[in-house]
């Protein structure tokens, strides 16, 4: 097993032992609320107490979680030394006491800074990350230790409320050497802090600078914890101010800690360091502004009158008003530099793009160069895809920050490896941008289609005639000719005198005649199906009869306009065709209905699916002619799971 897992499980132990003494304690002080000391206590420690056990879990050899664990283990030191101390002080008493153990624990309160220091100074992997920090992690402790044996030979008595109890160690001057040995533990608190800070310069990935960014919005909690001692031993005499922070610490800097060993990015760390640095600024105003107010009026209208107090009230509040988002703001940019970079920068691409000097389609060029992340992609999603792709087209794919309008999901903004995701309010900046972008790249991508779709068209117009001229010229026209040249014959051959057999020639003459008038019929029945003669049901109906599968028929549409009933033919008729030659289907099913001002034609198979519509085949033919008409014709028909062609036709009303 681990060492950092053995020290948590001995930790854990102490833990129960101390608990079992405070319940001793409280139970000799004889204290009706002793019962919500103990759970106040054990609550309390409930924080730390998980912190560790989690860290542990993920890390069995990082010493952070053992010390998180102490941290819990503290509170409940601090519960049973206290009302140990308390109940010794209030006998009779039959608790066990050593005044020598007494006199060497002046300075246990230091207990409450030690482990979360050593916890700043180990972070993330459980070891000092240069010299500086090496040398703390000794000094720390040792001036734990040197204070405390200090204190014990200092003159004076002991902190109440033990402050009549004998002095074993006795009282020489040597104790004084306590100020200095306090000194250090300070300076080494603020050292602790600077070695966060030490890291987090020399980190080169963005992910473990995310980390360390939350350790600094809890490490903010240690200063603010002394200062508030301080403050309460100025002005009360007694250190229950700090209570507050302490509280604060205990929650903060486990938690923190946690979330960014296991799930950094479970919210926007870079809002929560500012507003742990606006939120104390504006207290300390609050209070300056507070006291030295009371204190002026108090001087002009007396010290015992109410309007001190409240005209202090009223001028604080609307002086310190607008001074929550002006720090916002200023330390918004001290603090988070990249994130004021990125909205700044997406804001002046705004105003050029409106100013008619930069086009919306600079969105990545912009923020690669804001965000310092030259691999950064933005991708946008056109309607109705499931994907994300550049202006170029190109798929976009990982995970990133969403850009969101109105509540849809535009595009998505990726960070490069090993960069960490670009600051949601610069996504929302970009927003307007992304929008504008895809908008601009759907229409492009349509008019791209629609002059596709046009030379298609043309192309397939041309050839459509070559083929006509072609059928007409080896056909009919040939037999035409030829029985005209043979009329023609016939015709001299009488002028000059001879002989022609006129029932043969007029019955070969009808033969050819009807030759071509079939030729004819065949060549039109490619143009204009003659089935439509009677309508578009009927010529559904022959083509039910004349398929080589089984054709289920669904017609529910009223008389149609003659290109819409032609166009919707050739959809059913192509699909039906589809169907038979390459699905391996052994039914298929046309329906048509009117939807308002549409017709919907489909055609489904039970055959093999995968069909395509490539360019030059028959589909592509039959989606341009349903797109001249302003309708859509969609293909699904995915592998094994048999086809289906929809189009859309508008008929009018």
């Amino acid at each position: 097993m681990p060492w950092p897992r053995r020290v948590t499980h001995l930790l854990w132990a102490v833990s129960v032992v101390l608990v079992v003494l405070t319940v001793v304690a409280v139970r000799d002080l004889g204290d009706p609320d002793g019962a919500w000391i103990v759970g106040g206590a054990v609550l309390a420690s409930g924080v730390p107490f998980a912190a560790g056990f989690l860290a542990v879990r993920h890390d069995p050899r990082n010493w952070v979680g053992p010390w998180l664990t102490a941290a819990g283990t503290n509170i409940l030191l601090q519960t049973a030394h206290g009302n140990w101390a308390d109940a010794l002080a209030a006998p009779p008493s039959d608790l066990a006491a050593s005044a020598e153990l007494l006199n060497l624990t002046q300075g246990i309160w230091m207990g409450w800074f030690l482990p979360f220091a050593m916890v700043l100074l180990l972070f993330p992997d459980g070891r000092p990350n240069d010299a500086w920090a090496r040398r703390t992690a000794i000094a720390l402790p040792l001036s734990v230790v040197a204070f405390n044996l200090f204190l014990a030979v200092a003159p004076g008595p002991l902190m109440p409320p033990l402050d009549d109890w004998p002095r074993p160690f006795g009282e020489h001057w040597v104790g004084y050497g306590a100020i200095p040995a306090l000194v250090v533990f300070y300076a080494c608190l603020v050292l602790a802090a600077l070695a966060t800070r030490r890291r987090y310069r020399a980190a080169a990935d963005e992910l473990e600078r995310a980390r360390l960014r939350w350790m600094f919005v809890a490490c903010l909690t240690v200063p603010a914890t002394i200062l508030l001692c301080w403050a309460g031993y100025l002005l009360t005499g007694t250190p229950i101010v700090a209570l507050g922070g302490l509280i604060a610490m205990n929650i903060a800097i486990p938690a923190a800690t946690l979330v960014a060993m296991l799930r950094h990015d479970l919210y926007d760390v870079d809002r929560a360091v500012v507003a742990a640095a606006v939120y104390p600024v504006l207290a300390f105003l609050v209070v300056a502004g507070h006291a030295t107010v009371s204190s002026a009026v108090a001087l002009a209208v007396g010290a015992d009158s109410t309007a001190p107090a409240v005209l202090a009230t009223v001028v604080v509040v609307v002086l310190l008003l607008p001074a929550r988002a002006l720090l916002l703001r200023f330390l918004g940019r001290r603090l988070h530099p990249r994130r004021a970079r990125g909205v700044a920068a997406v804001q002046a691409l705004v105003t050029d793009v409106h100013d008619g000097f930069r086009e919306p389609e600079e969105l990545e060029s912009v923020l690669r160069e804001a965000m310092r992340d030259p691999a950064l992609r933005v991708g946008y999603r056109w309607p109705g895809s499931a994907y994300f792709v550049d202006v170029a087209g190109d798929a976009v794919s990982g995970t990133g920050v969403p850009i969101r309008l109105k509540g849809n999901e535009i595009g998505l903004i990726v960070a490069g490896p090993g960069r960490a995701p670009v600051p949601e309010e610069v996504a929302r900046e970009a927003a307007l941008v992304a929008e504008s972008t895809r908008l601009r790249g759907e229409l492009g991508h349509a008019l791209g289609e629609v002059e596709a779709s046009r030379q298609r068209l043309l192309r397939a117009g041309y050839e459509e005639r070559r083929r006509l001229e072609m059928d007409l010229h080896d056909g009919a026209q040939q037999r035409l000719v030829s029985l005209g040249m043979r009329l023609r014959v016939a015709q001299r051959r009488v002028a000059a005198g001879g002989s022609v057999e006129l029932d043969g020639l007029v019955d070969s003459a009808v033969d050819e005649i009807a030759t071509a008038v079939a030729e004819l019929r065949q060549i039109a029945h490619g143009l204009r199906p003659s089935s439509l003669d009677d309508g578009l049901a009927p010529a559904l109906e022959n083509l039910t009869r004349s398929s080589a599968l089984p054709l289920r028929l669904t017609f529910d549409a009223d008389e149609l306009p003659e290109h819409v009933s032609v166009t919707a033919y050739y959809v059913a008729s192509e699909g039906v065709a589809n169907a038979v030659k390459h699905s391996g289907a052994r039914e298929v099913e046309v329906a048509v209905r009117r939807d308002r001002g549409n017709v919907l034609v489909a055609v489904r198979d039970d055959g093999s699916g995968g069909a395509r519509i490539t360019p030059g085949s028959g589909l592509s033919m039959l989606c341009d002619r349903v797109h001249a008409l302003g309708g859509r014709l969609s293909l699904h028909s995915p592998p094994l799971g048999g086809t289906v062609i929809t189009a859309e036709i508008p008929c009018g009303s």
